[in-house]
């Protein structure tokens, strides 16, 4: 069933409930699939695509009053999750001393899990029922707590399956808390919502709560990094991480924010040294509606010096950055891999960031030439 509330006419417990989420400061409302209006502001690749209306060129909102409507449903679901935490990790502590009493007594933990007496426990995988002990679920209080604390600071992606299956236990019991409490009616689209937001691909919690008890094939890996450049608590890892030059080397190659070399009113004097090239008028018409420019050094590194003005080597620069902004909009940087008319290749990140006035620019620097494997074997045999 579709989100139906009125924008409106807001009861005064659903605003309560706006407000609220107003507090995860690291939830941004783009994660949901939000784009324009006043909640996108900074220095964001997003924000650069933003007409004087604050709404997107390419936007999916036919009308005001729809935006609206899709405002309110995604403040509403970052409130529902907000509400979630003390709900979901006073839950959890409930069910690790429910289920230690148990062992204790010799009592059936299965019984337990299945009563209404439970809280948390119950929302997981019923195939894995057989390995949640309190040593267990201890190790799944961690993750929650790790994922709650994410919600605040800022959240990146799920670092193992663990993490994956605590946004799902948030996201349900707090749009459920929130429709039973507030009326809020999020339902479970609005639980969708958040899972599409948070997860990458959903694809295996989706195949894991469909599973049989026969199926699972052993104690599930659930607190296993997904890839050797995410840290994992010790306590839910021990068998450790890779070494710190691995991790090194990896968080460079993954990293997504550059530094703007050409901030506030070093802008103006880099156009006017030649530094810069003001590419804004093609940029506008085609791609994006705030100030471009681009680095000489870019178009030297790609040939470009020397075409004619109707080349449009412009939109090579810009096509492929459209894109990475469309798809991450909440990003400071973007860097990508440019090519030249002749074959040339060279590493490019397009930065958002401000003039000496506070508005909105967008600069393409150069980050380094791209060396083929076969000029690397070439290089090898001379």
């Amino acid at each position: 069933m579709a989100f139906e509330i009125d924008p409106q006419d807001l009861t005064p417990e659903h605003i309560e409930v706006i407000n609220e989420g107003r507090k995860l400061e690291g939830i941004d409302l783009t994660l949901f699939g939000y784009f324009g209006g006043p909640e996108l502001q900074g220095a964001c690749i997003g924000r650069m695509q933003l007409d004087e209306e604050g709404r997107l060129p390419a936007s999916n909102y036919d009308s005001p009053e729809e935006r609206l409507r899709d405002l309110v449903l995604v403040q509403s679901l970052r409130g529902a999750l907000r509400r979630s935490i003390p709900i979901v990790l006073a839950g959890i502590f409930e069910d690790i001393f429910a289920i230690r009493t148990l062992e204790a007594t010799g009592g059936d933990i299965g019984s337990h899990i299945a009563s209404a007496s439970a809280q948390v426990v119950d929302m997981l995988p019923a195939a894995y029922r057989d390995h949640y002990t309190s040593a267990f679920v201890q190790r799944f209080a961690v993750v929650l707590a790790e994922v709650a604390a994410d919600f605040e600071m800022g959240w990146d992606v799920a670092r193992t399956f663990a993490h994956e299956l605590a946004v799902y236990c948030f996201a349900r019991k707090g749009v459920r808390h929130v429709d039973a409490e507030c009326g809020t009616r999020l339902g479970a689209v609005g639980i969708d919502r958040i899972m599409t937001g948070f997860l990458e691909d959903a694809s295996v919690l989706q195949e894991v709560y469909h599973q049989g008890s026969d199926d699972t094939g052993g104690p599930p890996s659930w607190f296993d990094p997904y890839d050797a450049a995410s840290r994992v608590n010790p306590y839910l890892h021990p068998q450790g991480q890779p070494t710190t030059e691995q991790l090194d080397l990896l968080e460079h190659q993954l990293t997504r924010e550059v530094p703007e070399r050409y901030p506030g009113t070093a802008r103006q004097g880099a156009l006017r040294s030649g530094e810069l090239i003001d590419i804004s008028p093609y940029a506008s018409r085609h791609y994006f509606l705030c100030p471009v420019a681009v680095e000489q050094t870019v178009l030297t590194a790609l040939g470009f010096n020397d075409l004619p003005q109707d080349a449009q080597w412009q939109d090579v620069l810009l096509h492929i950055l459209w894109h990475g902004a469309a798809e991450h909009p909440a990003w400071k940087s973007y860097n990508y891999i440019a090519p030249g008319f002749d074959g040339e290749k060279a590493y490019i990140v397009a930065v958002a960031g401000t003039d000496e006035m506070d508005a909105p620019v967008l600069t393409i620097q150069y980050l380094g030439e791209v060396v083929d494997d076969d000029e690397d074997d070439d290089a090898e045999d001379s």
